[in-house]
């Protein structure tokens, strides 16, 4: 009875074959760059927005932006396409927190995403409008359970 047992040099080529197989997979995914800009106008001024964005890793901080003033970040999505970084929004007179899925890597292309943020939720690259995801009274305490 003949066994073949792996050389240590069969088991380096494989794993350094898997190990350039994941880097690929890495650098293939381009940077992503969001631009969020702020074009609400809540009747009959413009107004402040103060933009809070998160991700499962990253806290990138609370952001006030004068009207058409922006705030961007930019990113290198994980090669599973689990990457989803959320922003609230917040303005003053208004007692709410409001929310939108600024990149989610599960069905957005975009590698310059561009927001324009309004009364009503935001439009990404001027075509895709939508409301606000969520909206939460800031003050509210937390439900029980």
């Amino acid at each position: 009875m003949h066994t073949t047992m792996a050389t240590p040099n069969s088991t380096t080529l494989k794993f350094s074959i898997l190990l350039i197989i994941l880097l690929a997979f890495q650098t293939g995914a381009g940077e992503v760059v969001v631009t969020i800009f702020n074009t609400l106008v809540v009747p009959p001024h413009p107004s402040n927005i103060t933009v809070h964005c998160k991700s499962q890793d990253d806290d990138l901080g609370f952001h006030t932006l004068q009207y058409t003033d922006y705030y961007e970040f930019s990113f290198k999505p994980n090669f599973i396409r689990t990457t989803l970084f959320f922003c609230s929004f917040t303005w003053p007179g208004n007692p709410h927190r409001h929310y939108l899925d600024i990149y989610d890597a599960q069905h957005d292309t975009c590698e310059k995403c561009t927001w324009n943020i309004n009364l009503n939720g935001g439009c990404l690259n001027d075509h895709k409008c939508g409301p606000w995801k969520s909206i939460d009274l800031m003050d509210a305490d937390p439900p029980t359970i």
